[in-house]
């Protein structure tokens, strides 16, 4: 497959980049700036320079993506331009260009701002709003919801539920990676949207059960 990620120079987007070239797939990393390419062809893909709160530049790359995985983030500078719109922007733009399945890395209590800490409010509200606008689309969609995030190695193990019945905690974005790259794989049930924190159960195996 043709897998399109955005954010692909991120701490989650790089990793990612990685898992999906090691298993075999072309991968497009969407970067908004030239010295963030290095980065993606380190993990193996090929940069292309975009920005999701730019349409007009996600027209071409959008178009020759089986799938697109957004794993973009503003870092909390821009999170209504990036978090919120720029997904909206790469929802459109993917539905138009008839994407075949559409992967979100949003958050835990993603529209559910009172579960979260105060300074995380406008984060989560954006990421709120992007998820809302991804599950009224077209798009088969998967809509993943980490907990809060770490840079340990991660064990490929996760505890994942429907959204909602996961206690809050810590997962590696190493397995946040391995699990986008199993849902943009097609290893999720279609629109199905999820939190996730580390556990004991195998990446593969904690999906299918999402199913049950």
């Amino acid at each position: 497959m043709h897998i399109l990620v955005a954010g692909a120079a991120g701490g989650v987007g790089n990793r990612l980049v990685s898992e999906l070239v090691q298993a075999g797939h072309s991968v497009t990393g969407l970067v908004h700036s030239e010295d963030k390419c290095d980065r993606v062809k380190e993990a193996g893909g090929m940069p292309v320079i975009g920005d999701v709160t730019d349409v007009a530049t996600l027209a071409d790359p959008v178009a020759q993506a089986d799938v697109v995985v957004f794993a973009a983030g503003s870092g909390g500078k821009a999170v209504e331009a990036v978090d919120r719109d720029g997904a909206i922007n790469l929802i459109d733009v993917a539905q138009e260009k008839g994407v075949e399945r559409f992967v979100m890395l949003s958050s835990m209590a993603a529209g559910e701002p009172e579960k979260g800490p105060d300074d995380l409010r406008d984060y989560l509200i954006a990421k709120g709003k992007a998820d809302d606008h991804l599950q009224a689309s077209s798009l088969d969609y998967v809509i993943v919801r980490p907990g809060s995030l770490t840079d340990d190695g991660g064990n490929e193990s996760i505890r994942a539920a429907l959204t909602g019945n996961v206690p809050s905690g810590e997962i590696a974005r190493a397995d946040v990676a391995k699990t986008l790259a199993a849902c943009a794989q097609g290893d999720a049930p279609k629109n199905a949207s999820f939190d996730m924190i580390a556990g004991d159960q195998p990446i593969s195996q904690a999906l299918s059960s999402l199913g049950e």
